[in-house]
């Protein structure tokens, strides 16, 4: 049974309060009234239908009052712990038979009939609205511990949606400090030309190198953290996340970065899955295949090498290299809030897997409303703002499918999302007729001797799986000057750069 504490005051102790505090005890006291109606409503849709509780993000310690937090502990019980189905009279009173404490309560506070009065002007359909209501008076509660103004404005935010009062905040902070820096600087572009060859001799443009791309690496030079945007573009199925995440995760470790993965189309057990395969292959040789985890009731040794590469990265958890962020509604304002925050906390990577259009956008032309995203997300990391990497996936146009030379074109109208990119990628898996023997085979080599000079023959064998990727845009270096072949194999997190090929373009 959860647990329920009801909420009492302290009379504890004697110290006389400060102004300060009686004006936030009072503030809170009358945020609390507007919120008791939303907590009614949230609750009572529960009862109305109890389906609603098995998904909701609400949490009995979002909830103030101490009625509802009965009420809704004793939903939270039947629904998600009894597995019952249903919240009717009966129901109830048998769930209250075994908890005499919570039953006392639940009568005190009005019983069943509570909430069948409320049955008649609820509507269940609201309940994600009610919910929303909940969590913005708990926001402007934590405002007003914090010390900030709110108290002469709740009768304004009765009516606001907690975005508008974080927009509202957000441009009382940007109004403050926009003084703060009043000089326009200026740069003699002759003088201390000695001083930049030093911060260049000392690596200041190397990136963070990507795990087991050692071709990739030598032409984009890593993942430099400047403000920079890189994208990974391949059609549905190919292994965009999969890839984002070998690429990433496992050098975020190795050199004690911290990054942030905000995922809109997986949920974090995916993500902690992908990197536990790969700690398990790529570190520990065990051989295990994506399809073992997904079958469950492993052997012994399953569970042992599992176990191992768990006790690897359980052993990292305090330095909090990796945190993922899943997005219920993918916004663009939601992701800036994600990057402003934890950028703030030092974190200077960020990963969005995937881009497509925000659930907010009322623009009926897709591509418009992706690329005006794009933009938003770069005036948040460009050097002159947060000061961070982005790494961003999304899928190519379906006519790419059948395509053998990707370009930007293969992105469609949206294509201007690459504006802002410093590097962009994209990549496929070889058709059958480029293996050996066939109509189109690729003609890849690898580059050895001094400076790369001499090519070694390179062919494809037709028991490995492989990926080919194009740089179709690169800042850092040379673009479409080849494409890069790597041995991939996404059932084990397996992957390397083996060769260089020259792709023919499709005419």
């Amino acid at each position: 049974m959860t647990s329920v504490t009801t909420k009492t005051k302290d009379r504890s102790s004697a110290k006389t309060m400060s102004p300060f505090e009686k004006e936030c005890i009072e503030t809170i006291k009358k945020v609390n009234e507007y919120k008791l109606i939303a907590e009614a409503n949230a609750v009572s849709s529960i009862y109305k239908n109890p389906d609603l509780v098995r998904d909701t993000s609400l949490k009995l310690e979002d909830i103030t009052n101490n009625a509802w937090r009965v009420y809704f502990s004793i939903a939270n019980d039947i629904i998600n712990v009894e597995q019952k189905n249903t919240l009717d009279e009966i129901t109830i009173n048998m769930y209250l038979s075994k908890h005499s404490k919570l039953s006392k309560k639940y009568d005190e506070y009005g019983g069943y009939g509570k909430i069948e009065s409320s049955f008649t002007y609820i509507e269940e359909a609201n309940f994600d609205s009610y919910v929303n209501e909940v969590k913005k008076w708990n926001a402007v509660m934590k405002l007003a511990r914090m010390g900030f103004p709110v108290k002469e404005k709740l009768s304004k935010y009765v009516d606001a949606k907690a975005e508008d009062i974080y927009n509202e905040l957000e441009a009382l902070l940007n109004h403050t400090f926009i003084n703060v820096e009043s000089e326009v600087k200026t740069y003699n572009a002759c003088d201390g030309l000695f001083d930049l060859i030093d911060k260049l001799n000392a690596g200041s443009q190397v990136g963070m190198p990507l795990k087991h791309c050692d071709i990739l690496n030598r032409e984009i030079g890593g993942i430099n953290f400047n403000g920079n945007i890189y994208g990974l573009g391949a059609n549905s199925g190919v292994g965009k996340s999969t890839t984002a995440i070998n690429y990433l995760m496992p050098s975020v470790l190795e050199h004690n970065e911290k990054m942030v993965i905000m995922i809109n189309e997986e949920d974090q057990d995916k993500v902690k899955k992908e990197l536990l395969i790969w700690v398990a292959n790529n570190l520990y040789s065990a051989g295990l295949h994506k399809y073992i985890l997904r079958d469950g009731h492993f052997s012994k040794d399953v569970l042992d090498k599992l176990r191992k590469a768990a006790k690897y990265l359980e052993e990292l958890k305090e330095r909090r290299n990796i945190t993922i962020v899943p997005f219920e509604k993918y916004t663009v304002k939601a992701a800036i809030k994600v990057i402003k925050k934890y950028s703030s906390m030092g974190v200077r990577l960020f990963v969005l897997d995937t881009l497509k259009e925000s659930s907010d956008s009322r623009d009926t032309e897709t591509w418009k409303s992706m690329e005006r995203d794009m933009v938003d997300l770069y005036d948040v990391v460009k050097p002159a703002a947060k000061n961070v990497a982005l790494f961003v996936t999304y899928q190519l146009g379906k006519a790419s499918v059948k395509m053998r030379y990707l370009t930007n074109n293969e992105i469609g109208q949206a294509k201007n999302i690459l504006d802002v990119f410093s590097v962009n990628l994209m990549m496929r898996k070889p058709f059958e007729d480029e293996f050996p023997g066939g109509s189109h085979e690729i003609k890849a080599y690898k580059l050895a001797g001094k400076n790369n000079s001499s090519k070694i023959p390179y062919h494809l064998d037709p028991d490995k799986h492989y990926m080919i990727t194009f740089i179709t845009k690169n800042r850092f270096g040379a673009t479409d000057q080849f494409q890069i072949i790597s041995e991939y194999d996404l059932s084990t997190n397996m992957h390397k750069d083996v060769a260089i090929c020259n792709i023919a373009q499709d005419f």
